[in-house]
């Protein structure tokens, strides 16, 4: 009979100091990522709704083609194959950066189209009917509307940039998963060493889940009633 495995985790906290630094990167990575994908995607979606029908057409192509490629196919292209195309030469993490951020980009950009396109035209042509400019029809109506359709969403994908962090460690980006491999490979501990980068990953997304969905609520009771 095969005896039971012995579970020690004493030997992770030898580690804990790269555990930290570790999480330190993650969390960085992630909230460039974050406004960087954001910042891209909501200028992808008003080039898309404002722009001539050419231009309209190849963005729309350029989003396709971001969501249907992998991220890590993505992220691993840019890393070795741009040097070669471009001579441009990027560092783990701000290849991590670029590609990670071009890949959200595009789910960002489809949730604020759809957040945009639900609201109803005719409560911006009752806004223009009692003389209230565009600007004072985005910041007052279309946008407060938008934005609490769109916040589940957007807090479902920048749970996913976290999530996706972890694909930076093959191009060897000192993130969490990165580090507990190598002191797995150190240790020949991988069960604990990776049930540990399990928890680090509940520690770090759950209570970002909670605090969106209480800020959602508070700005719903705001705006809304």
């Amino acid at each position: 009979m095969q005896p039971a495995y012995e579970w020690d985790f004493s030997i992770v906290l030898e580690y804990r100091e790269v555990f930290l630094r570790a999480i330190g990167m993650t969390l960085t990575l992630a909230l460039t990522v974050i406004v960087c994908g954001m910042a891209l995607g909501l200028a992808l979606y008003l080039v898309r709704a404002h722009s001539w029908r050419v231009v309209t057409i190849a963005v729309t192509g350029i989003v396709e083609v971001l969501r249907a490629v992998p991220p890590l196919v993505l992220l691993v292209w840019i890393y070795y194959c741009l040097p070669i195309l471009t001579g441009l030469s990027l560092s783990g993490f701000q290849t991590a950066v670029l590609a990670l951020s071009l890949y959200s980009s595009a789910f960002y950009s489809e949730i604020f189209r759809a957040g945009f396109q639900s609201i109803e035209k005719g409560q911006v042509e009752a806004a223009l009917s009692v003389g209230m400019t565009r600007s004072q029809i985005l910041r007052r109506i279309t946008g407060p509307l938008a934005f609490q359709r769109v916040f589940p969403p957007l807090v479902s994908q920048c749970v996913l940039v976290v999530k996706n962090t972890s694909l930076a460690g093959y191009i060897a980006v000192a993130e969490i998963l990165y580090q507990g491999q190598q002191i797995s490979i150190r240790t020949f501990r991988p069960l604990e060493v990776l049930t540990i980068v399990a928890l680090i990953f509940l520690v770090i997304i759950l209570p970002l889940t909670f605090a969106a969905n209480a800020l959602e609520a508070k700005y719903r009771k705001k705006y809304f009633g």
